[in-house]
């Protein structure tokens, strides 16, 4: 085995003064890997041992030794001579021993990492004289004057064409408080003061009526763009350097905007009075981080201050830097859209601050924290955990509860799933009032961390070594835990990312316009501030946001302007766009943070992370004007009156509305393409003169990328060339249109008369006009003139009519089960007949027709079960041949349970009868029987049945209906106790638990306590994975034994035309089915004043200045759940509203509104479209149809918001989810009490929904191979699941932002019914293997014994958990290589012969040995080993590949999974 990579960079240096006996020695480092011991006092004595036998006595090492590293890693560092440092180096187990240097003091990290080191004498820091006599305008909180960041010793006098001046003020003196490095400063309050309706209270608002800063903000962003060198800052001893700006001589002029007034207000009225005098003053640049929200204004209305003073600046060669917004990770929220503007996102860079987390058992986790004090010794450490149903809910970081557990003097760990920072300054206030001394937070990661009040220790950590802690709490007497300050970690391990905070694209007002333009650092940048900033420290601080990010470009950009005076801010930017790192500077693909974590593409990062050496000297830039931007308005369709008023002269845009996709841009973004599009760009060459550049195209996947001419060549004449870019689809997906409906129907009867000779035999002939979705129509035609039509332009075919039979109503036909096929694993195992499904769950509405038992045979006689009567269920009547089984068990919720039980508000019965419909909703999925003519109010209309119909039910009760619905572990384990005995082939749970999750040998897990049982008796056992997403490491029911299922969409959708006063119609998303709201009102609650979108909040929906009877109300949430639609509905229905269209960032979790009120969804772009239109128009009206049910290739699949995530936070390298299946408005039986059932049947979703399609389909494969092991059947369906939707479409995951889909999101893939039944071969396991499992992950043995029922040890070697016999690998701790071994069984042909194929993940090598596997009569099973080796030097995220064996029928494809940790049990974000 190779050595492990090193843990840690060496930051310190150590200087060395030697007496005369020790002049040649030097200190030289012996790094010695990871370490071979958890006890700290060994591995030292045992450097002290190795010392001693080169320097002569044990006196002798101990004088020479240094430094004894311990903790991270294994090594030493020593004085030595030259002599005994190559002696050492010999030694066995040293991996080298490196000569001490010293480091000069660093910057602090972001212009270093951007390759702008000040004592680099090549690059454009230097080449530019560091931005000297450049002017750079801040519109921000204003300046703190005295800071040193802001000197102006060795700058020369004040630019001459300088016009601006500094206004004095409230402790502001323009004579002493300006120089030559700020040389303007100006105040605007006016419009603030005219809206806020009072007088500014200096004290109260802590404020000053002057330039002074006293928020830090704009002082901070200040000194990022331009600020002097100032040498050893640090933020409590945490990135200690140099700072210094962009810019450094740059001078800086300070317009100061925003005022610490209702938590930070900047008006509009005075963010152009700004613009107005910068312009006038002679500003350079402008940098202005400041933004507004969702829903954004035009580009040509005024209270967007910033797009209508920007444009003004550009027009007269401005550069306008803006940030891109902090609403993040969600789409479409990105802000300072104007295609003038450069906007910016926030990314980390290459410095971490690793904060060391020792337990009593010496191991050491490392969270990331900002803390500085001193460290706290060995002491108590508590998870706060409470008795009953739910121990873990006193846990909860944002709802603490201490009242039975000791904290005084303790470290306390707490779990959320909240991203932001409220979650954790809760629980430290909760934790120091309580006498705790420190706090550990495991939570999704996230970049937005900082420090605690009075620099309490709070460390964050994720849920994966958050849970390794608790698993040592739970499993110590008296856990302890050692906090060590944070340390300052820069260079190759850290791996820089997209923030979670910055938002993201697409461009809600524009989509076609790419947005953030580009990326740059913006998390914990160290800068000067207020002293009146509480978290200021010496006049520093660390802040985060794209407000941060801003100011470097527009410190680079003041750069690029000292080198090139006369370039435009178009030139500019593309300057930036076009030559920016897609991968970050160390050569690694760059992240982007979210829920979950994916590969970051433009609509994170735009062009990239910034380059400014190579935006210096870009080659070709794409350069506009201001014709260039009217063309952008025009295109818009803003009017020709306001787009004079903006640029200040008349103009009338062409009467053919010119394309958005024209506009010279240096990106290319497509919003609609239908079938292919052409456009235009034009290049000017600013490199040498005589240039030849070829295109090279990297398409999109299913896009064809054509380029003509695709050589351009420049000389001395030819500076400007255009070219045209042809974009064509193959994709058959819809992502829906927008036209007027009435000019689409007029062309197909102009079409259709063009065939048949008059309008009105054309009129006569037409059946349908088809102008929502698509465009096409249904007419009666002769042969004849059907071939005429085919023939016409435009035209993509004529389909002649037929009829359709009912179809099932979608789940099974979209998976290829279809009951009209004859060939199908429905037919061959003759739908399930003799399966016994049992399900843990809320019980059975046996009424319902969907568990009529006709056509069914006898019960199976191995049938040991039975009905149990009981409250309102007779179990000889209520029980029949489909359904043969059906308990209770409730003792163990009404030991333990707290709440009443079958109240009034909460009914249940004490019997199996299902009040909530949960369990006879996943019944009915797995294994319903044959129902005609279902439907959701008409929607989805088909026959509803289950996965395997001739199967059987038995029903375990074990959930009740309390206000937050419990299942007792106790109640779990009995069912399964009674489920194994009965003689359940299948055991379907649509149950879980949350982060954290406890132990697989813990009885409180009774889920996995329980599979386990019966897994070993043959009986697979498939559950949920959980409705906790999108967040990473959400996933629930990890076990390896588990076959664990995400929930995709299926390709079925409920578009609701919504039709504006424009005839412009646009297709939301609801399941209202009511009659169509003609032509109504149509509002959107506005306000005058400073805040005028805030009554149009769903959640806090505020009707008191908006007439709302009889109309539509458009409201806008960035609240993912449902509870901001169900607080609109509320208020718009108490004031007579009578319907709510709701904008929010997109998600699959689609319901019906109480009482049918129709209530319909829209995206943010959607959304602006009718804000605009309702902005725009004097009595805007509005009518809504009601949905439609659309199946087929128009709709693609996704894994649905709500599915929890992998990595397993228990065992990252056992893959979680397994498999895919469709879980999104499934329609089955519920029971009557369920508020959204109609005529007893529902349309829901969760995991729970696609748990049991899962059941249904391995009760299928069990009729079919009825020896299988549970660990084969998973192998089956894990290795041949689609990676695409069933069309060959890529599968993307929906999140915030939306991804495709990797095996943390769906395992396998989405599950292929058809493949599994013959996988050809299979990974297979039994009990020794799950054993080999709980021994690798350090169970002890009398935990193994409990849960295997018999006395287990484990060997003496741990054995490796990637050497489990999964159908996938993962590996979460790749350091240099490692080989892993699998073994595979044939169930194909008896004579095969097996090739593999390996799909590489990035920067990973993959090699399989033997790479043939040959089986036969006697050979039915072949192991193989897989090495797997990395070329990363950083701390990587996960990159996904696959190994595929093929006999050239079967494709048996393990799922691959690696993330390089060069730095082990590290909480980063990757």
């Amino acid at each position: 085995m190779s050595n492990p990579a090193p843990l840690f960079i060496v930051l310190y240096f150590v200087l060395v003064f030697n007496g005369l006996g020790l002049v040649m020695s030097k200190v030289h480092i012996v790094y010695m890997g990871e370490r071979q011991h958890d006890d700290p006092k060994i591995i030292t004595d045992s450097h002290h041992d190795i010392l001693a036998t080169v320097v002569g006595s044990k006196e002798a090492a101990s004088e020479c030794m240094v430094y004894s590293y311990k903790h991270g890693f294994s090594g030493f560092a020593a004085k030595l001579t030259e002599d005994q440092a190559q002696k050492l180096a010999e030694f066995p187990g040293v991996v080298r021993v490196i000569p001490n240097s010293l480091h000069r003091l660093q910057t602090t990290r972001s212009w270093d990492f951007l390759g702008l080191s000040s004592h680099s004498p090549s690059n454009v820091l230097h080449n530019s004289s560091m931005g000297d006599g450049v002017i750079i305008g801040v519109l921000d909180t204003g300046i703190w004057p005295e800071s040193k960041a802001f000197s102006d010793v060795g700058l020369e006098p004040i630019p001459s064409r300088w016009k601006g001046v500094c206004e004095s003020g409230d402790q502001f003196n323009a004579k002493s408080h300006c120089n030559r490095k700020i040389i303007g400063a100006r105040w605007f309050i006016d419009g603030l003061l005219a809206d806020y309706g009072k007088p500014l209270n200096a004290s109260e608002d802590e404020e000053f009526l002057s330039p002074r800063d006293a928020n830090g903000h704009g002082t901070h962003t200040a000194s990022t763009a331009a600020g002097s060198i100032v040498q050893n800052v640090s933020y409590q001893g945490l990135g200690l350097g140099n700072v210094r700006g962009g810019a450094p001589r740059a001078r800086l002029a300070i317009y100061k905007v925003c005022w610490n007034i209702l938590h930070g207000q900047c008006a509009s009225a005075d963010i152009l009075k700004a613009f107005d005098e910068a312009i006038h003053d002679g500003v350079d640049v402008l940098s202005l981080s400041i933004g507004s929200s969702i829903p954004l204004f035009s580009d040509v209305d005024e209270r967007d201050g910033i797009a209508t003073g920007s444009f003004h600046a550009v027009a007269r060669g401005i550069t306008v830097v803006c940030g891109a917004g902090n609403d993040g990770p969600s789409e479409q929220t990105v802000q300072n859209t104007a295609p003038w503007i450069l906007t910016v996102a926030a990314s980390t860079m290459d410095r971490a601050f690793p904060t060391p987390i020792v337990l009593g058992n010496n191991r050491t986790v490392v969270g990331r924290a900002l803390y500085s004090g001193q460290e706290v010794g060995f002491t108590g450490l508590v998870y706060p955990e409470a008795t009953g149903l739910d121990p873990n809910a006193a846990g909860v970081c944002q709802s603490l509860s201490l009242n039975v557990t000791k904290v005084a003097g303790k470290v306390v760990l707490c779990f959320t799933s909240v991203t932001r920072r409220i979650a954790i300054i809760s629980a430290a206030s909760v934790v120091q009032e309580a006498g705790g001394i420190g706090l550990i937070v495991a939570k999704n990661p996230s970049d937005v961390f900082s420090p605690c009040a009075d620099n309490f220790p709070c460390v964050e950590v994720d849920y994966e070594v958050g849970t390794q802690i608790l698993f040592y709490i739970r499993s110590s007497r008296s856990p302890l835990v050692k906090l060590s300050p944070s340390r300052t970690l820069i260079g190759k391990p850290l791996l820089a990312k997209v923030a979670f905070f910055s938002s993201r694209g697409p461009n809600s007002l524009a989509p076609a316009v790419l947005k953030p333009d580009i990326v740059a650092p913006g998390v914990n940048i160290l800068a000067a501030t207020s002293p009146l900033n509480p978290l200021s420290d010496n006049g520093y601080a660390m802040f985060s946001g794209t407000s941060m990010a801003t100011p470097h470009v527009s410190g680079i950009v003041a750069l690029i302007k000292a080198l090139h005076p006369n370039w435009s801010p178009a030139a500019i930017k593309s300057a930036l766009v076009a030559t920016a790192w897609r991968n970050g500077p160390s050569g690694f693909p760059t992240y982007a943070e979210g829920s979950p974590q994916k590969l970051a593409n433009p609509f994170d990062f735009g062009g990239g992370i910034v380059n400014p050496n190579k935006a210096a000297d870009p080659g070709l830039v794409y350069d506009m004007g201001t014709a260039d931007y009217i063309h952008y308005l025009c295109a818009m369709e803003y009017n020709s009156s306001i787009i004079s008023k903006l640029t200040g002269q008349p103009m009338t845009c062409p009467g053919r509305k010119p394309s958005i996709l024209d506009v010279n841009l240096p990106s290319i973004t497509i919003p609609n393409l239908k079938n292919s599009v052409t456009l235009t760009r034009t290049v000017t060459n600013v490199g040498a003169s005589k240039s030849i550049y070829r295109a090279i195209v990297e398409p999109p996947f299913g896009v064809k990328v054509s380029v003509r001419p695709s050589v351009l060549v420049f000389n001395a004449t030819t500076k400007k060339v255009s070219f045209r870019v042809t974009i064509s689809t193959t994709h058959q997906m819809n992502t829906g249109q927008h036209n007027d409906p009435e000019l689409i129907t007029k062309s197909h009867h102009d079409m259709l008369a063009s065939v048949v000779g008059s309008k009105e035999a054309a009129a006569d002939l037409m059946v349908y006009s088809y102008k929502h979705c698509f465009s096409g129509f249904a007419a009666k035609l002769t042969e004849s003139q059907a071939q005429k039509i085919a023939e016409l332009p435009g035209v993509v075919r004529i389909i002649p009519n037929q009829f359709h039979s009912l179809q099932t109503t979608r789940s099974w036909d979209y998976l290829d089960l279809s009951s009209y096929s004859p060939t199908n694993l429905l037919q061959d195992t003759n739908l399930g007949d003799g399966i016994i499904i049992g399900l843990l769950d809320t019980g059975i509405w046996p009424e319902s027709k969907i568990f009529n038992d006709e056509g069914l045979g006898p019960i199976p006689t191995r049938w040991k079960g039975h009905c149990e009567s009981g409250q309102l269920f007779n179990g000889t009547m209520d029980c029949n041949r489909k359904l043969i089984g059906a308990k209770y068990f409730i003792d163990g919720f009404l030991s333990e349970n707290q709440q009443p039980f079958n109240t009034s508000d909460s009914p249940d019965y004490m019997s199996p009868r299902d009040v909530v419909g949960h369990g006879t909703h996943t019944s009915t999925i797995a294994a319903g029987s044959f129902v005609a003519n279902a439907s959701y109010k008409g929607l989805a209309l088909g026959t509803v049945r289950g996965g395997a119909p001739r199967a059987r039910i038995a029903m375990y009760k074990v959930c009740w209906n309390v206000p937050a619905g419990q299942c007792s572990s106790a109640d779990i384990l009995k069912a399964f106790d009674e489920a194994i005995h009965d003689g359940v082939d299948v055991l379907s749970l649509s149950l879980g638990s949350e982060i954290p999750l406890f132990p697989e040998v813990e009885d409180r897990n009774g889920i996995s306590f329980g599979s386990f049982h019966a897994v070993a008796r043959g009986i697979p056992v498939v559950c949920g994975a959980s409705n906790a997403g999108p967040s990473a490491q959400t996933v629930d029911n990890t076990a390896p034994w588990i076959l664990t299922v995400a929930a995709t969409t299926i390709d079925r959708s409920f578009p609701t035309p919504i039709t504006l006063g424009n005839n412009i119609t646009i297709l939301g998303q609801s399941l209202f089915i009511g009659k169509e709201i003609g032509f109504t009102g149509l509002v959107y609650p506005e306000v005058p004043g400073l805040l005028p979108t805030v009554p149009g909040v769903c959640e806090s929906l505020s009707l008191n200045y908006t007439s709302v009877d009889g109309k539509v109300v458009l409201c806008f949430t960035t609240v993912a759940g449902v509870g901001a639609m169900t607080s609109a509905v509320t208020a718009v229905r108490a004031a007579g509203g009578v319907g709510v269209i709701v904008a929010r960032n997109p998600s699959d979790a689609l319901g019906p509104c109480n009482n049918d009120f129709p209530c319909i969804v829209v995206d943010y772009e959607l959304g602006t479209q009718m804000l605009f239109y309702i902005r725009s128009t004097r009595s805007p009206i509005v009518k809504i149809s009601p949905p439609r049910t659309l199946v087929g290739k128009p709709v693609s699949t996704k894994v649905a918001y709500f599915s929890s995530r992998g990595p397993s936070s228990i065992s990252p390298a056992i893959l979680k989810p397994d498999i895919a299946a469709p879980g999104v408005s499934i329609l089955a039986a519920s029971s009557p009490s369920d508020p959204f059932t109609d005529g007893g049947f529902a349309l829901h979703s969760g995991t729970s929904m696609a748990t049991p399609i899962v059941s249904g389909i391995v009760a299928l494969l069990k009729v079919l191979h009825p020896d299988w092991s549970p660990a084969a059947l998973r192998s089956a369906m894990v290795t041949t699941a689609w990676k695409t939707d069933p069309f060959g479409e890529a599968i993307f995951a929906e999140g915030s932002p939306r991804k495709l889909a990797d095996p943390f999101d769906y395992g396998g893939g989405l599950v292929n019914p058809n493949k599994a039944a013959e996988p050809g071969l299979v990974y297979d396991m039994g009990t020794d293997d799950y054993i080999h499992y709980l021994c690798a992950v350090s169970y002890n043995d009398s935990s193994i014994s409990h849960l295997v029922g018999q006395a287990t040890m484990c060997p003496h070697t741990k054995p490796s958990i990637l050497d489990v016999n999964l159908p996938s690998i993962t590996i979460p701790n790749l350091r240099k290589s490692i080989t892993l071994t699998r073994t595979v069984t044939n169930v194909g042909p008896l004579n095969s012969i097996y090739r593999a194929i390996t799909e590489n993940p990035f920067g990973i090598d993959v090699a399989v040995r033997p790479n043939v596997l040959i089986f036969n009569c006697t050979t039915q099973m072949n192991s193989f080993m897989v090495t797997v080796s990395t070329t990363h030097k950083v701390n990587s995220g996960y990159y996904f590949g696959s190994l595929t064996w093929t006999d050239g029928k079967h494709n048996v494809t393990s799922p691959i999974s690696v993330r390089t940790q060069i730095i082990e049990s590290y909480t980063d974000d990757n």
